[in-house]
């Protein structure tokens, strides 16, 4: 496996064509970043979330069965999670087979990547916002089986499990339509509702997790990885394909967990460092 850099060939209009596709790539994203911040505050978005909970507060506490299947859920990660992995598996395999290109792997492997980094710095670092579960001022009933200390002191905004899931939705509608379209609807129902149900997102943190799951895959991981392959040539050697391979599943299978192992290490070591 070698990395082989490009000599550079091309006229310097082109090299300003990139740039200058780097340049509004990067004032899209702090754009659409200052947004996604300053949107829990909107009025509207507000009224929409207490809207929700308004309207399923009748409905909460009424079936035990139904609310306990909810919270169930929203905390087997595999669950929500294993089905969209098991369709990017089969389309690696169905489009290999077919002798198609899998550019679509690279692509959701880097925007689910992207979707949880960021979706994390947004909900380490903007304005803390508390749980509907936490919030004191929404008269929601919880459902059976949720206590209120669940995800106690972690803010409600983004949702980086819809962040992910969204993406990996988004990067099985690239190779495949109709699939992916199945994903979005098993996203939607699965993933983000119970969330809401459950009292741990308002909607609007699930709407703008889903945004950012959207704009990773679809937006910043094609320019990322189009941008790289005009200044490198990665050429692997069939020796090498298994360990890749062998890493692409260790990293699918830290996707069906929600990254937990990886969440665990990080806070016992931020514990020891003293962060």
């Amino acid at each position: 496996m070698t990395l082989k850099f490009k000599q550079t060939t091309e006229k310097p209009h082109r090299n300003n064509g990139l740039w200058k596709e780097i340049i509004i790539s990067l004032v899209c994203a702090i754009i659409f970043t200052y947004l996604l911040t300053r949107w829990p505050q909107s009025p509207w978005i507000i009224a929409m979330d207490y809207r929700f909970f308004l309207a399923f507060g009748s409905i909460t506490q009424q079936s035990w069965a139904f609310d306990t299947m909810a919270v169930q859920i929203f905390t087997t990660n595999t669950f929500k999670i294993a089905p969209l992995l098991a369709c990017i598996v089969w389309l690696v395999f169905e489009l290999k087979r077919q002798g198609r290109s899998i550019s679509f792997f690279g692509q959701l492997l880097l925007g689910s990547t992207l979707a949880m980094i960021l979706s994390r710095v947004l909900q380490n670092f903007s304005a803390y916002r508390p749980r509907p579960l936490h919030n004191s001022d929404l008269a929601y009933e919880l459902p059976y089986g949720i206590g209120t200390s669940a995800l106690e002191g972690w803010s409600s905004f983004p949702s980086d499990t819809s962040a992910l899931a969204f993406a990996i939705a988004a990067g099985i509608f690239l190779a495949s339509k109709r699939l992916g379209v199945a994903a979005f609807s098993w996203v939607v129902v699965v993933v983000a509702f119970p969330r809401a149900y459950a009292g741990l997102h308002y909607p609007s943190d699930l709407i703008g997790g889903a945004l950012i799951g959207l704009f990773c895959t679809f937006g910043a991981s094609p320019i990322i990885l189009r941008t790289a392959s005009r200044r490198v040539t990665l050429a692997v050697n069939e020796k090498w394909v298994p360990l890749l391979w062998t890493l692409a599943f260790l990293y699918i299978f830290q996707m069906g967990s929600m990254f937990n192992d990886v969440r665990t290490f990080g806070s016992y070591a931020k514990t020891v460092l003293g962060l």
